[in-house]
């Protein structure tokens, strides 16, 4: 079982704490929709520059999981971190890794008390379902039955995207908040691991989000070169489509999961963007690409809100 050896060293299993609590920040839809062979130095990627006043704000989507194919990124994104005074990340995932005390508010937060299990609450099928694709990746089912829903859907996107070569430690966020406490530049949060876990475990039906995810997967080798192709071109339309429109074509529910995981959290992370922005002159921003495309992405509450973007 070499694929389930692998993954049981890096995906969220609870005999790991520190293992499984470093990537709970993992929680957009484009964790499940990156790919493995970019040449990111020649890529357009997504960044953007919002000014206002004497103010600057570079902002760039992030890539969750990656491999170092990814890498060098792109001059002018280089360029940018190094000239800001500042990062400003979803959630510092690195602090947190020496953080015993709130690894362990993690562990508790993520698993049902014993006695408790995860096809207590939700459907007969999508456990099923769950329970095929476990049989699939020859993972033992006491591995999962208690995981709470969304910390389920996050693992098995994990454990698919690194059976394709990716890894969380190579992610974009990571490279950053690595480079930024190696040489003591300020970070700054635009929310918390503790706050994104309680926002999963919140969510209504999360059933539904479990369940389109096992649907993702099984059109994982389709998805991924569209995802590829509008990652490497820039096309902010086509990840629109990919990351929200498609899906809530085929689920017109998925709408208000959308609003709890993507909008709600765009206008706050656009809120405090401004604040940072009082506070340091420039600012490099790295959030998960979704954030950054739609009608009600962090960009346009930005725009919104007085500042002139442009992509770069």
């Amino acid at each position: 079982m070499e694929l389930f050896s692998k993954a049981r060293k890096s995906a969220f299993l609870p005999r790991h704490p520190k293992i499984f609590s470093r990537h709970l920040w993992l929680l957009s839809l484009f964790l499940v929709l990156i790919a493995s062979h970019v040449s990111a130095a020649d890529d357009r990627g997504l960044m953007f520059l919002a000014t206002k006043g004497e103010r600057t704000v570079y902002l760039l989507g992030s890539i969750h999981l990656a491999d170092q194919s990814f890498y060098p990124l792109r001059e002018s994104i280089r360029d940018a971190y190094a000239d800001s005074d500042a990062l400003v990340i979803e959630a510092d995932v690195v602090a947190m890794e020496s953080d015993p005390r709130l690894q362990q508010q993690i562990m508790q937060e993520s698993f049902y008390p014993p006695g408790d299990q995860l096809k207590n609450h939700i459907s007969p099928a999508v456990y099923s379902a769950l329970r095929t694709w476990l049989q699939k990746r020859q993972i033992p089912e006491p591995h999962f039955n208690r995981m709470r829903p969304a910390i389920a859907m996050i693992t098995l996107s994990l454990v698919e995207m690194q059976a394709r070569g990716l890894d969380p430690n190579a992610g974009i966020d990571r490279h950053f908040l690595l480079q930024a406490h190696q040489r003591s530049k300020p970070i700054l949060e635009l929310e918390s691991v503790m706050q994104q876990l309680q926002l999963l475990n919140s969510l209504e039906k999360p059933e539904l989000y479990l369940q389109q995810t096992l649907d993702q997967l099984e059109e994982m080798d389709r998805f991924v070169p569209r995802m590829t192709s509008a990652w490497k071109d820039g096309d902010e339309q086509a990840l629109y489509d990919l990351v929200f429109r498609e899906g809530i074509d085929e689920h017109p529910e998925l709408e208000q999961l959308h609003e709890r995981l993507f909008y709600q959290r765009n206008r706050e992370m656009a809120k405090k963007v401004q604040s940072f922005s009082q506070q340091h002159k420039t600012l490099f921003v790295v959030v998960g690409a979704g954030h950054l495309v739609g009608e009600k992405s962090v960009i346009t509450h930005l725009n919104s809100a007085g500042f002139t973007i442009r992509r770069i």
